[in-house]
């Protein structure tokens, strides 16, 4: 019995302490395009190339022309949205962008709350490699839903706005509640108990 006992302590000692761990994707679209379509960002999110689904880079060698596939260019604010249970797991995001036109970036939380605008700088660096491009990062206690960019005065933001190097960190180590502690805990008493039974 003491040993069962232990084994039970030992066990909820490892589930109690157990640091909750992060999960990091990295999309820098350096792999053969449209490689990054079937990648975790591409599946994950509406993003799209400007220049069309299972298309080229065009003339950005190092990143993404970026497009929210609605089909509108002039006049459109492009918003990129996480599907939601992707979305929900995310603590943190940062990016790169090379604007051309324009633009606030906006990033939301789950609960569509705005957690950063900030105005884009205007890098005119997407078109070589390495791309000249400036990073926006945020981290969030509930989840991103998506990131807007809005146009300030008129301009076009899809085919103008190169992204590059979107990063996310995902995902935490689930902690057991005290009922699941209790229902192992039993189970290792009751596998216990019918061992000793056998035995006799």
């Amino acid at each position: 019995m003491k040993k069962i006992l232990a084994l039970i302590f030992l066990i909820g000692i490892f589930f109690v302490t157990s640091p909750a761990f992060a999960i990091t994707y990295v999309e820098d679209f350096e792999a053969p395009f449209p490689a990054w379509e079937s990648a975790w960002l591409g599946a994950n999110s509406n993003l799209q190339n400007f220049y069309g689904i299972g298309q080229g880079r065009g003339n950005n060698p190092d990143g993404l022309w970026i497009d929210d596939g609605d089909g509108s260019e002039i006049g459109d604010t492009v918003e990129i949205l996480f599907n939601s249970s992707f979305g929900a797991s995310l603590t943190s995001l940062a990016l790169d962008i090379a604007g051309y036109t324009p633009a606030h970036l906006k990033i939301y939380d789950m609960s569509n709350a705005l957690i950063l605008d900030e105005q884009v700088t205007l890098t005119y660096g997407a078109q070589t490699d390495p791309g000249v491009y400036a990073n926006y990062s945020v981290t969030s206690a509930n989840g991103i839903s998506k990131f807007v960019l809005t146009q300030d005065g008129g301009g076009q933001i899809e085919g103008n706005t190169g992204i590059d190097n979107v990063v996310v960190d995902s995902g935490s180590t689930p902690v057991p509640e005290p009922a699941t502690m209790l229902l192992l805990g039993s189970g290792l008493i009751g596998l216990w108990g019918a061992r000793k039974k056998f035995k006799k």
